[in-house]
């Protein structure tokens, strides 16, 4: 993986047509001469490949652009613009966390449609209850559409072993040793790859290529759905991953000795940083699967509500004191906030801004930026970039296996 996008310089670049569709798959439309300034290969090359990728309906040739990008200046002629088929292949990405289950479809262009939402009660997040809702609504998913499904990628909260799918520990589901993607790829019956990634890693990788991390060499992400805090890492457009295990950042210590955690330590910042800490400080309860009583709180610190402009304080100033600890640690150019941490953070900017450059010697001297997450579905499109990577390598190989794939 590289940071700007372009395939082959420090990854596994792939095949000449690979090289080509990722590089299309990242930046969006591209003139045919682009693509060949970018990619170093030879005119010739990169005329092959996008036959190829033509005829396999991963690619469309348009008209030249006449003046502007990739045309040429002086004699020639204008150079055609090549993109991916928006009615190419497609992936299912599912997202797990403590309360729901989403699942849509992503193209090769990055749209993501046919978005679905099933809310748990608590009493169905158990393994034998769970996943067969899980493999339902894949597979529903996939019928949604005509389109070619190329593979499916599960984003799981917890600790995850990526080379086959199973899921270390998942605690706010209850979840210890559990094979998913063997059990998914069972039920489901969809003929394609099932994988299974840490979604907090899959979320920051999608704001760096194309989000609020794009451009930067090294971000932070931290997100928020509703329960607990998770982190990710990307340096050189490498993530982090440690195993599966790699910045657990919602366990990190804030309060010693503070409120139990269920991973067994007590004071850790998802305790006092998330929106169970946030409505726990208004001295509002919270209903399993709405967002609108946190909605709330934020409404009334912005009438001028007191009470919940100090909680807003309370919770924003823990954040401060996860957030030195993880950039002092890591130095990231940028820190990526998403979901409820956003919303924290739009609410408290300049106290946690200045919070962070007050207690932090990194922030200082690396004037670290903070930001708000860009992509709607960051966590959807960053599972949809696992499910397609076999596709983006060799496209060729991975269609003419079964050239029915998925359908």
């Amino acid at each position: 993986m590289v940071a700007i996008g372009v395939p082959g310089a420090g990854d596994d670049g792939g095949s000449a047509a690979g090289r080509v569709l990722t590089l299309l798959h990242r930046r969006g439309p591209l003139t045919r001469a682009v693509v060949t300034a970018e990619l170093g290969l030879a005119a010739s090359a990169v005329g092959t490949a996008l036959g190829d990728l033509a005829a396999l309906d991963l690619v469309r040739i348009g008209e030249p652009r006449r003046g502007g990008s990739g045309a040429p200046t002086g004699r020639g002629r204008p150079s055609p613009v090549v993109e991916v088929n928006p009615d190419g292949p497609v992936a299912v990405a599912a997202q797990v966390s403590g309360d729901r289950i989403t699942v849509g479809l992503v193209g090769l262009d990055r749209r993501v449609g046919h978005v679905r939402k099933h809310v748990l009660d608590g009493s169905d997040t158990d393994p034998a209850s769970l996943i067969p809702v899980l493999a339902d609504a894949v597979s529903d998913a996939a019928l949604r559409t005509e389109c070619r499904c190329v593979g499916v990628c599960v984003a799981m909260p917890g600790f995850i072993r990526e080379s086959d799918g199973l899921v270390r520990s998942a605690l706010h589901l209850g979840w210890d040793e559990v094979p998913l993607a063997r059990h998914l790829g069972g039920m489901a019956s969809m003929g394609v790859p099932v994988t299974v990634g840490r979604a907090a890693t899959l979320a920051g990788l999608a704001e760096f290529r194309y989000g609020a991390g794009r451009g930067a060499a090294s971000v932070l992400a931290l997100s928020s759905e509703r329960v607990g805090v998770g982190g990710g890492f990307v340096d050189a457009g490498v993530p982090l991953t440690g195993g599966g295990h790699a910045l657990e950042a919602g366990h990190i210590i804030v309060e010693p000795g503070g409120l139990p955690c269920p991973c067994g330590a007590h004071g850790c910042l998802e305790m006092y940083a998330d929106s169970r800490a946030l409505l726990r400080a208004a001295g509002r309860r919270r209903h399993r699967g709405h967002d609108d009583t946190v909605t709330g709180v934020f409404d009334d610190a912005a009438a001028g509500d007191r009470a919940a402009q100090e909680a807003i304080r309370l919770t924003a100033g823990h954040l401060v004191t996860g957030l030195t600890s993880l950039v002092n640690t890591l130095a990231p150019e940028r820190v990526v906030l998403m979901g409820f941490l956003a919303d924290l953070y739009r609410a408290a900017e300049d106290f946690v801004r200045d919070g962070l450059v007050t207690s932090s010697v990194v922030a200082r001297a690396g004037r670290t930026e903070i930001v708000t997450g860009d992509l709607r579905h960051a966590t959807l499109v960053g599972a949809a970039e696992r499910a397609f990577a076999p596709l983006l390598r060799h496209p060729r190989t991975v269609l003419h296996a079964d050239p029915g794939l998925g359908r």
